[in-house]
């Protein structure tokens, strides 16, 4: 229990060891790139986020096998875990939040305990269960966000919701049960912890959206941006776009940051030429046929004003590799896209600005912007859509969202309609219950 004690309210320490560097006779598995910031040349520097210091790379943790199996070529955990996050390099969403949840472990793993991977127990890991659900113990582990070459960089931001804690212990169960399938450790050190990976029930119903009261308040809140000079009106046209194609698209923000413009596809039918997006999303790999999104007439109005603004020509040429959103002055620094990180500020810059602006009239419709993110935006189309009285299939083509089921939860005109059934009931009055009036 001291041990424990001690562990939580220890400040971020250094790992009672540096890792171990490969002898130079043995050739380094070349996956290593997928964690680039785990191995370190100099003791003074580390390429660790938020310069943390090393981490211990393991190798000779008690629970790998002497013979290492398929992994015989890997001579340090951390060589083991890269090996085990290339097999998603032809996912590259998967390959992000995978990449995510273990580092993360690792972090915590090595600097908060002093252990590699491999020498893991049971007790580490129901500890890093308790550092997810009560961030007020680990208080020196959690912090605002800032860039991750930041010195207050810190792994958690917050608190995580049931489900995100669900998925970041079991993409650490998935590495261990993976590494022992291929014979490089012994035992998983889930099996003997207090943590039991049940996935948590889902909401009845989706509140992270935006109704159509504060939709308009947003919309509002992006015509009033100033536009006065020129860096006023580069702002305001790449927000003006970002929001509107977020929403109309249902695009999620990673699949909008690596899309191009040549990606939006015009398609002659009788009736005129439609445009689509072809876009390869979540679950998708390159050897995967991309999804065909409709895209609204209005929707490529908004593409015509921001590709104007840019000095493009109105539409799209087939093949172009502008990219979807680029750098706020494309002419200066280049037509590079926007980052996530980037995406996020925007959007989370006008819900913001939106929330400040109706506080004194409507402080809960305030607090529910404060609270929102730039995927909001999909989940706020979707919900306006099927409320409008689209199908949940057509929805569900639409979306590109797995479950037809949790698209239910999306579906509140619904229980608009159930909650009407029930609000027209009415109790006794006092009098006829026998009670003083």
């Amino acid at each position: 229990m001291l041990a424990c004690r001690v562990a939580r309210d220890a400040p971020l320490m250094r790992s009672r060891r540096t890792p171990p560097m490969s002898a130079p006779d043995l050739p380094v598995p070349t996956e290593t790139a997928w964690l680039p910031w785990c191995l370190s040349e100099s003791p003074e520097t580390s390429p660790h986020p938020g310069a943390l210091p090393p981490i211990p790379a393991g190798g000779d943790g008690w629970l790998i096998v002497p013979e290492r199996g398929q992994l015989a070529d890997c001579h340090t955990d951390l060589q083991a875990v890269s090996r085990w996050l290339a097999r998603q390099k032809d996912n590259p969403l998967t390959l992000e939040a995978y990449r995510h949840e273990i580092e993360r472990f690792l972090l915590w793993l090595g600097l908060a305990r002093g252990k590699a991977l491999s020498e893991a127990t049971g007790e580490d890991i129901s500890l890093f269960d308790d550092l997810l659900q009560y961030p007020e113990r680990w208080p020196q582990w959690y912090g605002e966000r800032y860039p991750r070459f930041d010195p207050r960089w810190r792994p958690w931001t917050r608190k995580l919701s049931a489900r995100s804690r669900h998925e970041a212990l079991t993409t650490v169960e998935r590495c261990y049960a993976w590494l022992i399938k291929q014979g490089y450790l012994r035992y998983n050190p889930f099996e003997v912890s207090a943590v039991r990976l049940r996935t948590p029930r889902t909401a009845a119903v989706q509140e992270r959206y935006l109704d159509a009261r504060l939709w308009q308040a947003v919309l509002a809140q992006v015509q009033a941006m100033p536009q006065a000079t020129a860096p006023q009106r580069a702002r305001y046209h790449r927000t003006r776009w970002v929001v509107m194609a977020l929403y109309a698209l249902l695009a999620r923000a990673s699949e909008f940051c690596s899309a191009r413009m040549g990606d939006l596809v015009a398609i002659r039918r009788p009736s005129g030429v439609q445009w689509w997006w072809q876009v390869r999303g979540k679950h998708r790999t390159e050897a995967d046929a991309p999804d065909q999104v409709p895209i609204p007439p209005a929707l490529i109005e908004e593409l015509s004003r921001y590709r104007n603004h840019l000095g493009l020509s109105p539409l799209p040429e087939p093949g172009e590799t502008t990219p979807m959103v680029v750098s706020l002055y494309p002419k200066r620094e280049g037509w590079a896209p926007v980052n996530r990180s980037t995406l996020w500020r925007v959007v989370k810059q006008v819900f913001t600005a939106t929330a400040d602006t109706i506080e004194a009239d409507d402080p809960d419709g305030a607090a529910h912007l404060r609270a929102a993110s730039p995927h909001w935006l999909r989940h706020t189309g979707i919900t306006h859509r099927i409320d409008e009285g689209l199908g949940l299939k057509e929805a569900q083509a639409l979306s590109r969202h797995r479950s037809l089921k949790d698209l239910g939860t999306y579906a509140h005109a619904d229980r608009d309609a159930l909650y009407a059934r029930v609000a027209g009931w009415r109790a006794l009055p006092a009098a006829e219950l026998g009670e003083a009036p």
